[in-house]
């Protein structure tokens, strides 16, 4: 059974990018004109009905929050492992 689902990051104009699970659109991370922090939001498989931007410091925090957030639903779901993913260095 899967630990992580496997997104890809698809640009989709200038400093936005888009979430792929092959061809379904999960998320967006995108960074408006003249701000440094980066907005990101999980739309397709989260259940909810927000679509609230939250923020993040850098482009791989972001992204990261967009995969803990997608790990997190499919886990919930009983589609991943409950095993959490092991980060680097351990």
């Amino acid at each position: 059974m899967l630990q992580e689902i496997p997104l890809i990051w698809k640009p989709i104009r200038n400093h936005s990018f888009a979430g792929m699970l092959g061809q379904q659109q999960l998320a967006y991370v995108l960074q408006h004109d003249g701000q440094k922090n980066w907005k990101w939001m999980v739309s397709g498989c989260n259940g909810s009905n927000r679509f609230d931007f939250q923020s993040a410091e850098t482009l791989d925090e972001a992204m990261a929050a967009v995969q803990a957030s997608v790990d997190q639903w499919f886990r919930q779901a009983g589609l991943l492992d409950d095993m959490q993913p092991l980060s680097a260095g351990t």
